[in-house]
């Protein structure tokens, strides 16, 4: 009877192994992050690509990308951002960017290595 169910659990191995093999694999998905004490000087530098991702680096030096929810107008030329976090003081993708009066939603924040290097100004 034991060597009846240990070829039964090898079959039934090796047919399940191909399978599992042939599933389609699709990019990592990225893990949402979050960034403690923003109030307390918790984001050190951003770096905006556009009106709609930004790069925020937190006082640990680690960088994040927030890709925001649609275009943010003011943010590619934005000296300074303020952040809403509704009462926390973790910054996430639930918190807001507030951008020359504009508030910005945020759709995701990851943690990246850094930003892509800036593009140099034409002279």
């Amino acid at each position: 009877m034991k060597s009846l169910s240990i070829a039964f659990l090898a079959a039934a191995a090796s047919f399940a192994a191909p399978q599992a093999e042939a599933a389609p694999r699709g990019p990592p998905v990225a893990e949402e992050a979050r960034i403690p004490f923003v109030q307390f000087r918790g984001i050190r530098d951003f770096r905006a690509e556009g009106r709609d991702l930004l790069y925020l680096q937190d006082r640990s030096r680690n960088w994040y990308r927030a890709e925001l929810m649609g275009p943010c107008i003011g943010l590619p030329w934005a000296r300074a951002i303020g952040v809403d976090t509704r009462g926390d003081s973790s910054f996430d993708r639930f918190s807001t960017l507030i951008v020359e009066g504009e508030r910005c939603a945020i759709s995701s924040l990851t943690r990246t290595s850094e930003p892509p290097p800036r593009r140099k100004r034409r002279a």
